[in-house]
C-alpha cells in the first residue's frame, strides 16, 4: 500500500514546485494524478493516504481558486476539513484554516481571514515548520493591507527566524525570500522608500526556486512612489510576463492596475482608461469586489483628467467612498471622496464640492505621497473656484513644501529628479494663480518653488563597495561596444552586449536608490534677493516659464522687475530640435562646401527666429546676462543667437541655485591649482592640453597647472582632480546617455569615467568640459535635468563649461586656448568665453556657461 501513497506525496511535491514557479496548470495536472492513485480502495482508511489527501485538496484548492475565480470549489476544502475531524490530525486542521484565511484574504475578507488564521494559530506547535512559515506570511500580508506595520513585521521576521533554525531547503528558502521582501515593502508603506528598496534587494539576492512575479509587482510599485515610472513599467512587463506563464489572473490584473498607474503618471490618459478597464473586468469575473473597486477608482481618475463631463463622474465617486468606508480602507475612500470633490466643482456644484472637503480627512504625516499632493491639489482648486487665492496659495505651497520633503528623504539623484512628477499638478496650480496676477514677483516665487527642486537637495554618492564589479563590466562592455559597434559582422554580439549594459544600468540605479537624503533642503530665494545680487553686479537675470503654452518671462535687473509675455514663442521646442540637428552636422570637419552652405544658411534662419522670439521682446539692454531657462531651453546653445553673441552669458536652472553659486566662496589666488586631462582618440587633445597647462603657467606663473596626457590621463585622475583642484579642463570624447543619464561618461586612458561614480563635496569650483555635448541633459517634469553638467554642479561645482552640440575638434582647441587665457588674466569664466568665441572664425560655437561666472582670485564666484 506504500506505493500510491509514496507517488501521491512525491506528485504533490512536484506540484508545490510548479506552484511556486507560477504554473498553476502543471502544478493542477499533478495534483489530480495524485488523487487518482490515491482513489484506490485497498488504501481505505490508511492514515498516511488520508494524510496526504488533505494535502493535495488543500493545494488543489488554492490552484482552482488561483486559475478560475469564484466560484471556487469549496467541496475540496471541506473533504478535507471531514477527514481531519475523522483522524484528529491537528497539523492539517491547521493547514485548513490556513488556506481558508488565505481565501478569504484574497477576497477582501479581511476580518474572515482573520478569524481563521487565529484559529489555526492554535495549532502552531504542532504544525510543520513550512506551514508555520505560510501561516505567518499570510497574516503579515494582511497586516499590511491593514497598515498593521508593527504586527506585520513581528510575523516576517518570526518567518525568517523560523527557516533560520532550519536546515533549509527549498521551500523554506522561498519563504524565507517571500518574508524579506516583505519586509521592505512594510518600509514602503512606512514612507522609507530608500530602505524598501534596499531591503527587496536584498531579498532580490536570495537564491529561490520560485516565482517572481509578486516581488517584481511590489518593487514597481514603489518605483511608481519614487516617481520612476519608466523603470517601473519595465518591472511591471517582467512580471506580467511570469503571471500570464502561470495564469494568475489575480496577480495580472493587479499588475494591470500598476501599469495604469504609470500611464496616469506619464498623462497617457488612454493607455491609462485601457488597463484599468481590462483589471476591473478580470477582478469582476474572479467575484474580487475590494480590487474591481480600486479599478474603477483609476478608471475615475483617468476620466476627470481627461474631461470627461463631471456630472457623470459624482455618483460613482460617492458610491465608491460608502463602499470603501464600508470595508474600512480609509486611503481609498479618501481618494474617492476628493474625486467626486473635484467632479462636483467642475460640474458647477461648487456648494456641494466645498461641503464635502471639510469632511475629508486630515492629511495625517504618514499618509503616501500621492494622496497627500492630491488632497492638497483639490482644496487648491476648491479655493481658487470660490475666489478664495489667500487659501488657494496657501494648499498649493503647503503641498509643494511636503513634495520637497519628500524629495529629501532620497540621496540618489536620480530619485530626487524623478519624484517630481508627484507634483506637477499643484506647480501648474500654482503657475495659474500666478499668471491670473499678472505680477512678477508672484510668478517668479511660483516658479522657483516648483522648478528643480532637486537642486535645492543634497545629493550622496552611491556605495563604492557594491557598484565597483558592476562598473567594471561596464566600462569593459562599453568599450568593446565602441571598438566594434561599427563592424557589420558583429551586429548580434553588439545587440547582446547592449542588452547586458542595460540590465547594468538598471542594477547600479537599483544600488544608488538605497542612499538616504543627507541634509535638509534649501529654501527658494526670494525675488527681492536675487535682485539686490544682480543689481549689485550689474547684470540682468531673465526666467523663462511656459505654462498652457503661454511662454513669458521675467527680467530682474536694469530697471523695476518685468513680466513680458511672448506670444510668438510656441514653435521654440521645434526650432530649438533643428537648431540642435544643424550645430551637429556642422561639428563634421569633412562636410561638402555646399552642404555646410546650406546648413548654415537653415541655422542662421532658425536662430534669428529664436532671437525674435525669445530675446527681441525683452529688450536687454547690453549687461551680461543670467538665463533661468525651460524645458527645451535648458541646453541651448544662447551664444548663437545673432543678439547675444560676444555678450557675457551664464546659465542656470534656478535662480535660487544661481545665487547660492554667486555668493559662493572660491580658493585665494596663492592656491589655485589647474589640473588637465586629455582623452583618447581626440586628436587635437594633447595639444589643447599642453596650451591650456601653458596659458596658466605663463599668466600665472604661481599656479600649479599640470596637463594629464596619454596613459597619464585615468580615471582616478580625473577624480583626484575633481577632488583637489580648482579648476579641471577635461579634453576627451564623451557621450550623453539619454535614457540613463547618470550613465553619461567621458573616455579616459583606461575606459569611461560615469557621472554615477562622480562623488560629492569637495568638487572644483569651475569643470570645463570640452568635447562632444556634454552640456545635454535628459529633462523631467519640474524642469528637473539630469547629465553629467547636472551631476557636476548638483556635487558642488560652481561653475561648468561644456557643450550643448557637437564641436569640431579644432575650433574647441582654439576657443579653450582663448578662453584660458582670459580666464588666468582675471575675466570671469561667462566673459571669456563670450570672447574665446567670437574670437575663433566660426559664427556657431556651442559652448556654454553653467552654474554662475566664476571669477579667479575674487573671493566670489
Amino acid at each position: 500500500m506504500g506505493e500510491p501513497v509514496t507517488e501521491s506525496s512525491a506528485l504533490h511535491r512536484l506540484a508545490m514546485v510548479h506552484f511556486d514557479r507560477g504554473r498553476l496548470d502543471l502544478a493542477r495536472r499533478k495534483l489530480l494524478a495524485a488523487l487518482e492513485r490515491l482513489d484506490r480502495p485497498e488504501l481505505g482508511v490508511n492514515a498516511e493516504a488520508l494524510a496526504v489527501r488533505v494535502r493535495v485538496l488543500i493545494t488543489l484548492y488554492n490552484v482552482e481558486a488561483e486559475l478560475s475565480g469564484r466560484p471556487y470549489r469549496r467541496e475540496l476544502l471541506d473533504q478535507a476539513d471531514q477527514i481531519v475531524s475523522g483522524i484528529g490530525a491537528e497539523a492539517l486542521a491547521f493547514a485548513i484554516d490556513n488556506a481558508r484565511g488565505l481565501r478569504a484574504m484574497r477576497d477582501g475578507d479581511e476580518d474572515e481571514a482573520l478569524r481563521h488564521f487565529a484559529s489555526a494559530e492554535e495549532h502552531l506547535a504542532e504544525a510543520p515548520v513550512e506551514d508555520a512559515c505560510i501561516l505567518l506570511l499570510n497574516r503579515g500580508t494582511l497586516r499590511l493591507q491593514q497598515l498593521d506595520l508593527a504586527e506585520a513585521r513581528a510575523d516576517f521576521e518570526r518567518c525568517i527566524a523560523l527557516v533560520s533554525a532550519q536546515q533549509s531547503d527549498d521551500s523554506l528558502l522561498n519563504l524565507a525570500f517571500m518574508a524579506r521582501h516583505n519586509l521592505g515593502y512594510l518600509e514602503y508603506l512606512a514612507g522609507n522608500i530608500p530602505a524598501a528598496l534596499q531591503t527587496m534587494d536584498q531579498a532580490a539576492g536570495m537564491p529561490i526556486d520560485g516565482s517572481r512575479g509578486i516581488s517584481y509587482l511590489d518593487k514597481a510599485r514603489v518605483l511608481i512612489a519614487a516617481g520612476l515610472i519608466d523603470a517601473a513599467d519595465r518591472t511591471l512587463l517582467l512580471a506580467e510576463d511570469e503571471f500570464r506563464r502561470g495564469r494568475l489572473h489575480q496577480e495580472l490584473a493587479e499588475t494591470e492596475l500598476a501599469r495604469a498607474e504609470c500611464a496616469m503618471l506619464a498623462r497617457d490618459l488612454a493607455s491609462a482608461r485601457k488597463l484599468a478597464g481590462s483589471a476591473r473586468t478580470r477582478f469582476k469575473r474572479r467575484g474580487n469586489d475590494r480590487w474591481r473597486r480600486i479599478a474603477e477608482l483609476t478608471l475615475l481618475q483617468a476620466d476627470l483628467a481627461a474631461g470627461r463631463p463631471a456630472s457623470l463622474l459624482v455618483a460613482p465617486a460617492l458610491r465608491l467612498e460608502r463602499e470603501f468606508t464600508d470595508h474600512g480602507l480609509e486611503l481609498q475612500a479618501r481618494t474617492a471622496g476628493l474625486i467626486a470633490c473635484a467632479a462636483l466643482a467642475a460640474a458647477d456644484r461648487l456648494p456641494e464640492a466645498r461641503e464635502r472637503f471639510a469632511r475629508v480627512h486630515k492629511i495625517e504625516p504618514t499618509d503616501p505621497i500621492t494622496i497627500k499632493l492630491q488632497q492638497r491639489a483639490v482644496g487648491a482648486e476648491l479655493a481658487l473656484a470660490s475666489a478664495d487665492r489667500g487659501s488657494a496659495r496657501a494648499e498649493i505651497r503647503q503641498g509643494l513644501r511636503e513634495l520637497t520633503r519628500h524629495q529629501a528623504q532620497f540621496g540618489s539623484i536620480d530619485l530626487q529628479t524623478s519624484s517630481a512628477i508627484h507634483g506637477r499638478r499643484l506647480v501648474e496650480l500654482d503657475l495659474d494663480t500666478a499668471f491670473s496676477s499678472h505680477r512678477p514677483d508672484a510668478l517668479f516665487s511660483a516658479v522657483e518653488r516648483g522648478r528643480a527642486i532637486s537642486r535645492r537637495l543634497t545629493a550622496v554618492t552611491p556605495p563604492v563597495g557594491e557598484s565597483a564589479e558592476l562598473l567594471a563590466e561596464l566600462r569593459h562592455l562599453t568599450e568593446i561596444i565602441r571598438s566594434i559597434s561599427d563592424d557589420p559582422t558583429a551586429i548580434e554580439v553588439v545587440g547582446q552586449m547592449r542588452q547586458r549594459t542595460s540590465a547594468l544600468y538598471t542594477e547600479l540605479s537599483s544600488i544608488s536608490w538605497r542612499a538616504l537624503g543627507a541634509g535638509r533642503p534649501t529654501p527658494p530665494a526670494t525675488m527681492a534677493d536675487v535682485r539686490t545680487e544682480i543689481e549689485r553686479r550689474n547684470q540682468v537675470l531673465v526666467t523663462f516659464c511656459v505654462f498652457r503654452n503661454t511662454w513669458s518671462a521675467i527680467v530682474l535687473g536694469d530697471g523695476p522687475p518685468r513680466l513680458v509675455e511672448l506670444p510668438r514663442a510656441d514653435q521654440t521646442p521645434e526650432l530649438v530640435r533643428r537648431a540642435q540637428a544643424d550645430l551637429n552636422v556642422l561639428a563634421y570637419s569633412s562636410l561638402p562646401t555646399e552642404m555646410r552652405n546650406t546648413v548654415t544658411g537653415s541655422l542662421q534662419h532658425t536662430m534669428q527666429r529664436l532671437d525674435d522670439t525669445l530675446i527681441a521682446p525683452l529688450s536687454l539692454g547690453d549687461r551680461p546676462v543670467v538665463l533661468v531657462p525651460t524645458g527645451a531651453l535648458a541646453a541651448f546653445s544662447w551664444n548663437c543667437l545673432p543678439s547675444l553673441r560676444g555678450r557675457s552669458i551664464v546659465v542656470s536652472p534656478t535662480a535660487t541655485r544661481w545665487l547660492a553659486n554667486a555668493l559662493s566662496l572660491t580658493h585665494p589666488v596663492a592656491s589655485v591649482t589647474v589640473d588637465v586631462l586629455a582623452g583618447p582618440g581626440l586628436g587635437t587633445a594633447q595639444g589643447e592640453a599642453t596650451a591650456v597647462a601653458a596659458a596658466w603657467r605663463t599668466l600665472r606663473p604661481d599656479t600649479r597647472a599640470t596637463a594629464y596626457v596619454g596613459a597619464e590621463a585615468t580615471r582616478d585622475q580625473l577624480s583626484s582632480a575633481l577632488a583637489s583642484a580648482t579648476v579641471v579642463h577635461v579634453a576627451a570624447h564623451g557621450s550623453h546617455q539619454r535614457q540613463n543619464p547618470l550613465f553619461s561618461s567621458l573616455q579616459l586612458a583606461d575606459g569611461p569615467l560615469f557621472a554615477y561614480e562622480i562623488e560629492q563635496d569637495p568638487i572644483a569650483a569651475h569643470v570645463i568640459l570640452s568635447a562632444c555635448e556634454l552640456g545635454q541633459n535628459t529633462l523631467r517634469p519640474g524642469d528637473e535635468t539630469l547629465g553629467l553638467t547636472s551631476v557636476l554642479l548638483q556635487r558642488g561645482a560652481r561653475c561648468v563649461v561644456a557643450g550643448v552640440a557637437q564641436v569640431g575638434d579644432e575650433i574647441a582647441g582654439q576657443v579653450m586656448a582663448s578662453y584660458h587665457r582670459r580666464l588666468a588674466a582675471g575675466s570671469d569664466a561667462a566673459s571669456a568665453l563670450a570672447a574665446a568665441v567670437v574670437e575663433v572664425d566660426q559664427p556657431f560655437v556651442p559652448f556654454v556657461c553653467f552654474g554662475a561666472s566664476w571669477r579667479l582670485g575674487t573671493g566670489q564666484a
